[in-house]
């Protein structure tokens, strides 16, 4: 429900049986190990930029300019980026764009120790990272394509899963230790593990080169080429506008629980440990998405993940104590790891190699255009018509996106595992 999304066609290369399984692959350790420690700093960079911004303008609302510059920059670049990232070399395209994530990062680090922070540079190295993260994400994900044998791509979405949801714990403890000792040492942090990402990038041994100058198309027909390719496929569209009401309606559901939570008054540890609830939950599930692949099928998974947290959510609308709170939100986001990793290996091994840029990005797009309005929408409906009858509006809203999957027989019958060694 926070990225039920992630993308991919039959046709996918089989001459690659020579490629090492994932445990001897080193490409693949570099590449995500690379990628780890990337997702590790975003993830203190996400708490460190809007404690920085409040510790120096006291302003919500500035807050609220400098989250939304990164959000515009991934939406207004992620369609063109996608469409570069077939068309340039994967391994430069990824030290070029975590160079640059480097750059603004380490510049909001001197600014903060020089106590000269201001919201326009907060602003623009926001969106910095923003078009970073829309070139290093695609890059780094047709660069697995290269490495790894197409049997494997079910086990690369799992480790996937895994390591986003490790940083998505692990990083927020971090960043906020790092930023009671000094408000500039999380981006700091945040541009070492960008140095590893470059460093491990620039030590792929694969080559990993965009397609000859006369395969290139221009950027804007390839843009509407991925696009086209998107929607002209029955499989991806169904998983892509599935996967957008998903979205949203458990975006909502998430940042409902802590607003309602704080008009009730809960101490902010208690809001943080059910936030980390989430997070446990879903590294426990990372771990076991192998098992859960090879039983449930992709639209299974995509039926029973918002059901089961329609009704977690529902609870929680009616329920005041933490601990409670912890496990119904851990029972909520359980099954998240499992179908994102389907529907990423499904769909990865579903676009051809030469579009998995631009059918990414324009996945991501769609789907982050959708999400971005849910937290507003609930603050929104919370403010109107009060906490709980919106998290329950909400609930019955993410159980009918839910049933929707069942319009959709092939996708009730696919298996992760099976489309991708077929």
């Amino acid at each position: 429900m926070v990225t039920v999304h992630g993308r991919g066609r039959a046709g996918v290369a089989t001459g690659n049986s020579h490629r090492p399984p994932l445990r001897h692959n080193k490409d693949y350790a570099l590449l995500i190990a690379g990628g780890a420690v990337s997702s590790l700093g975003s993830q203190m960079s996400s708490l460190a930029f809007p404690l920085i911004t409040l510790a120096t303008t006291h302003s919500p609302f500035a807050v609220g300019l400098v989250t939304g510059a990164a959000t515009m920059a991934l939406v207004l670049i992620g369609l063109p980026a996608g469409a570069l990232v077939d068309r340039w070399n994967r391994r430069w395209t990824m030290i070029a764009a975590a160079a640059l994530g480097a750059i603004a990062y380490g510049s909001v680090a001197a600014a903060a120790f020089a106590h000269r922070v201001t919201v326009p540079h907060l602003m623009i190295a926001a969106a910095c990272g923003g078009v970073a993260n829309s070139f290093y994400g695609p890059a780094e994900q047709v660069a697995v394509r290269s490495v790894v044998r197409t049997r494997d791509i079910p086990r690369a979405a799992m480790n996937n899963e895994v390591r986003s949801a490790a940083a998505g714990l692990a990083g927020p403890p971090i960043g906020g230790f790092l930023f009671g000792i000094a408000r500039g040492l999380p981006m700091v942090a945040d541009v070492v593990t960008y140095l590893v990402a470059i460093l491990t990038a620039s030590r792929v041994r694969t080559a990993l080169p965009g397609p000859g100058t006369k395969q290139r198309e221009a950027l804007l027909p390839a843009i509407r080429s991925g696009l086209t390719f998107l929607f002209g496929n029955n499989l991806l569209r169904a998983i892509t506008l599935l996967s957008m009401f998903l979205n949203f309606f458990g975006t909502g559901l998430v940042v409902s629980v802590t607003i309602t939570m704080q008009q009730r008054g809960t101490d902010a540890t208690w809001i943080g440990a059910v936030s980390s609830a989430m997070a446990v939950s879903m590294l426990v599930a990372s771990f076991l998405s192998g098992r859960l692949l090879r039983h449930l099928s992709v639209g299974v998974l995509m039926l029973l993940t918002p059901i089961i947290g329609a009704v977690a959510f529902a609870g929680m609308a009616f329920v005041h104590a933490p601990p409670v709170l912890m496990v119904l939100m851990a029972c909520a986001t359980f099954l998240l790891a499992p179908c994102n990793a389907a529907v990423i290996s499904v769909l990865t091994s579903t676009t051809p190699a030469e579009k998995l840029g631009r059918v990414m990005s324009a996945d991501n797009v769609l789907s982050l255009v959708l999400t971005s309005l849910a937290p507003a929408t609930m603050g929104f409906l919370i403010g109107g018509i009060g906490g709980r009858e919106a998290m329950l509006i909400f609930a019955v809203l993410l159980v009918v996106s839910g049933l929707l999957v069942l319009a959709f027989p092939r996708l009730m019958r696919l298996s992760a595992v099976a489309r991708a060694t077929a």
